[in-house]
């Protein structure tokens, strides 16, 4: 009797723990009080049912309780959700009754509701950002409440305002960022970030925010705390993208946001001043190298895209732009040429390789470097195509596998197919 008094007040269900006992409604209010409660929840995690709290915490947890009210609402607390140091574990079972709740509640026709059922749908609706992560009615509502936040801040002073918008900008960054531990992949969540950012840090009507966060002739009278802050968005938002990198590999919901970062920030401010660009894109281009995967598309395409971003806004600075040709397209060949060596039947590596190499061919003025470019190419081809090299690495995990003795299909394996086009498309150059 002892133990099973104390399984209760521990908020065990025991063998009457069924999913079919839970209550959406109850869940729902609670799950919204957790979420509005603490601003600073970091992770977020859908764990399968405990029947012990110290399952989870390796902790006894006393129910001290003495209303029945509050011991009833513990224990559907203990028993659904588990917050320690702002990080929230739910319950498997409670995912599918609070669903069909909140769906049950928007879908209510027009007549039945009242103003109060307005603000509901909305709380509602930010709950199916937690629960399902590409919510886009639940991040609208979380825009539309920070539009109403800075609205009110209109009469206040210039200090104060900016000081609100970074409050509403790290709230939402934090909510975002709690939301993407568990869908790391969210389209949304990335696009509320971009919305956040253009928002809450950068001043002027839509179409100007879009082309440029500070305009090129004010660019001067820039203060030292907009740089800064422009710095720490890009810090911040990186740190945000290798994280749910490092949580979903093939990432491209992260790596284009990435490059948006990467552009607004780096790109934009530096339009101007060719050699600072050029020296950032070498830096962002070399962090990338560290923890790039030979697999992952996105990555690679990141790359591609900041090269090609760069360029184009280098194209009319000469001294400059045989600079970046010496000093990031030919390192960035070198450094594919190491990744084949190294995994050869990887198409992502050869697709870069080639998508790089009609850029620079469509773009490149300079004959001599064009001359050299392809050169180096027609020299790689033809020694990465050769009958004996194939074979030899036929039987590496990573390399391209065919069935043994099936000679004809091994020599038409992709890597060997894209040399040859590699060799024969440069020589018609």
């Amino acid at each position: 009797e002892e133990d099973k008094e104390e399984e209760e007040e521990e908020g065990v269900g025991g063998k009457d723990d069924d999913k079919n006992d839970f209550d959406g409604k109850e869940l729902a209010s609670e799950l919204l009080r957790i979420i509005s409660s603490d601003f600073s929840l970091n992770e977020l995690a859908f764990v399968p049912p405990w029947k012990h709290l110290r399952e989870l915490l390796g902790e006894k947890f006393a129910d001290d309780e003495e209303d029945e009210n509050d011991r009833k609402r513990l224990k559907l607390f203990y028993r659904s959700f588990c917050v320690r140091e702002h990080k929230l574990a739910i319950n498997a079972h409670v995912i599918v009754p609070v669903l069909n709740y909140v769906y049950s509640q928007l879908r209510r026709k027009k007549d039945e509701k009242n103003d109060d059922d307005a603000f509901l749908d909305d709380d509602l609706k930010v709950l199916l950002c937690v629960l399902t992560g590409d919510s886009l009615s639940g991040w609208n509502v979380r825009k539309r409440r920070v539009l109403e936040a800075l609205e009110k801040d209109g009469d206040t002073t210039s200090d104060d305002q900016e000081k609100n918008r970074m409050k509403e900008m790290e709230r939402e960054m934090m909510f975002a960022t709690f939301v993407q531990t568990k869908f790391p992949k969210s389209t949304a969540a990335f696009a509320h970030r971009r919305w956040v950012i253009m928002t809450c840090c950068f001043h002027g009507g839509g179409a100007e925010r879009r082309n440029h966060l500070i305009p090129r002739n004010a660019r001067r009278d820039t203060t030292m705390l907009s740089l800064l802050l422009l710095n720490n968005v890009y810090e911040r938002e990186t740190l945000a993208c290798e994280q749910t990198c490092r949580r979903k590999l093939s990432n491209y919901a992260a790596w284009s946001h990435k490059l948006f970062v990467f552009e607004l920030v780096h790109v934009k401010q530096n339009v101007n001043e060719p050699d600072e660009l050029l020296e950032r894109a070498k830096s962002v281009l070399r962090e990338s190298k560290t923890n790039i995967s030979s697999s992952d598309p996105s990555a690679w395409h990141f790359r591609r895209a900041a090269i090609r971003s760069v360029y184009d806004r280098l194209l009319h600075y000469d001294a400059v732009k045989k600079r970046f040709f010496d000093e990031v397209i030919v390192d960035e060949f070198r450094f594919v040429r190491e990744k084949i060596a190294a995994f050869r039947g990887r198409e992502t590596l050869w697709h870069h390789r080639k998508t790089v190499l009609a850029h620079v061919l469509l773009k490149c003025s300079d004959d001599d470097v064009r001359n050299e470019i392809v050169t180096e190419e027609i020299e790689f081809a033809i020694n990465n195509n050769n009958k004996a090299d194939e074979i030899k690495v036929r039987d590496v995990p990573w390399a391209t596998k065919y069935e043994d003795g099936d000679e004809a299909r091994l020599l038409a394996s992709f890597s060997k197919y894209v040399c040859t086009i590699f060799s024969r498309f440069c020589k018609k150059l």
